[in-house]
């Protein structure tokens, strides 16, 4: 049975009493050389199946090497084609397939379809992920110093996820003015059926190399993920925003622009793990005739040991008329960072 509020509301009351009052993990997964394991199952996601023991302590199992499935809490889930289940989980009746139970019947789906897993009723604070990453760089010739420093943190429940992504990168050297470029972003995604999704965002962003003190935005709109795999998906997106720009030189102005957003991210789950990650947002203004602007970020991460990474990152922005007159229309630079992921 497909996702929806009268399954989700039946199934709270029977599933979420019991985990909160910390039942024991009873919860088996089979693996492809038949071994099982009992424990409790957390999430389903990048291809990797996260498993907590009593003995063992939490475990990050590929998903391909799962043969099956037991877990009678309720579990959010998401297959490859957008459809999204709830219910508890059972080992299927033939090999290689999952069943969704819930009390309106069940849902059997191919293992190699499932693309997420949620458990319902975990506390807000274990359902938390994040990372900060910090990298410097020291040239005694010049005494130019750069320091670069980024943190996100994100948390997903049925149905939405909720992301806060922040960066700096600050340059100093002697008998020249400080560069900083900094932003913070908050953004909200509301999933439906079929790959579909709405998008909210708000923005805090200083760069005076591009011309501006300050940059505050809030925007909306939709999109879809036009690929959704369990190592890969492609997101594309259209919406409106409004800022307010502060400029280095001159007065604030309010703008009104057209938003299209690419989002790309892989993902590998055997050591070393790798992530790479772009995204490009492009901006039309509607209320300055023939200015745009183009942002790009990309970042590739390697594990270097559990729960620590490298990053390197590059990015550029593009202005084709700044806020302050004569100020540069590009801004661009590459890092390299040390970070922690939690």
């Amino acid at each position: 049975m497909r996702f929806g509020a009268r399954a989700f509301a039946s199934l709270l009351p029977a599933f979420i009493g019991p985990a909160a009052l910390g039942a024991p993990k009873t919860d088996v997964v089979v693996l492809a050389n038949g071994d099982h394991i009992t424990g409790e199952v957390r999430e389903l996601e990048r291809g990797t199946l996260t498993f907590k023991t009593d003995d063992i302590g939490t475990l990050a199992i590929e998903w391909d090497n799962v043969r099956s499935v037991t877990a009678h809490a309720a579990f959010d889930v998401d297959d490859l084609d957008g459809n999204r289940y709830v219910g508890s989980l059972e080992a299927g009746r033939v090999a290689g397939e999952l069943r969704i139970v819930s009390p309106e019947g069940e849902q059997a789906l191919s293992l190699k379809s499932v693309a997420l897993i949620r458990r319902l009723g975990s506390t807000f604070l274990s359902r938390l992920d994040g990372s900060v990453d910090v990298g410097a760089s020291y040239t005694s010739a010049s005494e130019l110093f750069t320091l670069d420093v980024a943190a996100s943190l994100d948390t997903e429940r049925p149905g939405w996820e909720m992301a806060a992504d922040a960066s700096a990168t600050i340059t100093s050297q002697p008998d020249v003015e400080d560069t900083r470029r900094s932003n913070l972003t908050v953004a909200y995604a509301r999933r439906f059926q079929n790959r579909w999704v709405a998008l909210v965002q708000a923005r805090l962003e200083q760069n005076r190399e591009l011309g501006f003190d300050l940059r505050s935005s809030a925007g909306a709109g939709g999109g879809r993920y036009l690929v959704q795999s369990q190592r890969d998906r492609l997101l594309t997106g259209l919406g409106v925003s409004v800022n307010r720009e502060r400029p280095v030189d001159g007065e604030e102005t309010t703008n009104f622009e057209a938003t299209a957003l690419l989002r790309y991210d892989r993902f590998s789950y055997d050591f070393p793990r790798v992530d790479v990650s772009v995204t490009s947002a492009g901006f039309a203004s509607l209320s300055d005739g023939g200015r745009y602007r183009i942002e790009v970020d990309a970042r590739l991460k390697r594990e270097l040991v559990k729960d620590f990474y490298a990053t390197l990152r590059g990015y550029e922005s593009y202005d084709s008329r700044p806020a302050t007159v004569g100020a540069p229309t590009d801004d661009y630079g590459l890092t390299f960072a040390l970070g922690w992921s939690f």
